[in-house]
């Protein structure tokens, strides 16, 4: 199945990813949002795998404390953080190694 798929009117489309995806942490980071937020947001580089393809993403961790660690498995989901530019993913707290 190719990457890209193209409709009857020439236009380019992607198809649907899983709501879910499970990652392995490859570095963790804190980054600071856009004015006019303050803070230091924490994030996680995320390596998928999505249609047989590896990729690393950033996904914010929500929530105030958490126990992340590099190598632990994450479910992340897309859905963006408005003020946090270039990170497109959130992972979800409570289930495999990200706990509460």
């Amino acid at each position: 199945m190719p990457d890209v798929l193209v409709n009857r009117k020439g236009r380019e489309w992607r198809p649907a990813l899983p709501r879910f995806i499970e990652g392995v942490i490859v570095d963790l980071q804190t980054r600071k949002p856009k004015k006019p937020n303050s803070g230091n947001r924490k994030v996680a580089k995320v390596q998928i795998t999505v249609q047989g393809k590896q990729r690393v993403v950033t996904a914010r961790i929500q929530g105030e404390k958490n126990t992340l660690q590099q190598h632990h498995r994450v479910l992340v989901q897309y859905g963006r953080a408005r003020n946090l530019p270039t990170v497109k993913w959130v992972i979800v707290r409570g289930q495999l190694d990200a706990q509460y």
